[in-house]
């Protein structure tokens, strides 16, 4: 072919259909491979934001269920987890690092504690999108009834009454199994320095 037929708009025409049928032909060809494909990442991507989602309202459900009693092992263990769960929420890791620091603090300041819990909460709530529909004090917000209360206490005094007969530091008079024993004064312990 000579530059003349090139040249020739009819000709070029004819070239450029024939390149664009072509293109048109793949294009048919690849796009529901290529459609299929994006299809199935952004499914991908909406399951696991949708279960990233889940998870964290999980873990802050639970801590509001659990804000009267922190102490509970649901509630331990939703704030064992706010780390994985709020991985990219910057201020709830660190409203979290906030409330750890206070557990830390000898003798416990029930105030401060509250206080970081509720902070908490709001950083959680604030990050799920929900935060405009709460308040501060619907954080602040729980009941416990008396009863829970009295039954939260029993097991704590059975639970150090049982580790202090198990550790052996309970008075002698409490080891005794026989009622009559404990009429007797103690044995005397041997000194041995």
């Amino acid at each position: 072919m000579s530059l003349d037929t090139w040249t020739n708009p009819a000709v070029l025409a004819a070239f450029l259909s024939a390149v664009a049928a072509i293109a048109a032909a793949v294009a048919t060809w690849r796009a529901p491979v290529s459609a299929a494909r994006i299809a199935e990442i952004l499914r991908r991507q909406g399951d696991n934001e949708m279960e990233s989602r889940r998870f964290k309202l999980n873990v802050f459900a639970l801590l509001m269920q659990g804000r009267a009693e922190l102490a509970s092992e649901d509630t331990v263990r939703a704030l064992n987890s706010i780390d994985v769960a709020f991985n990219k929420s910057v201020p709830v890791r660190e409203a979290w690092a906030e409330l750890f620091q206070a557990f830390g603090i000898v003798p416990m300041q029930n105030h401060l504690v509250d206080k970081r819990v509720r902070k908490l909460l709001r950083e959680m709530a604030q990050d799920l999108g929900i935060a405009d529909t709460l308040r501060l004090d619907d954080f602040a917000r729980t009941y416990f009834p008396n009863a829970l209360a009295q039954d939260r206490e029993m097991r704590s005094l059975q639970r150090q009454a049982t580790l202090k007969q198990l550790t052996g530091s309970a008075a002698p008079e409490q080891n005794i199994a026989d009622p009559a024993a404990s009429l007797w004064p103690p044995k005397p312990v041997e000194n041995k320095l």
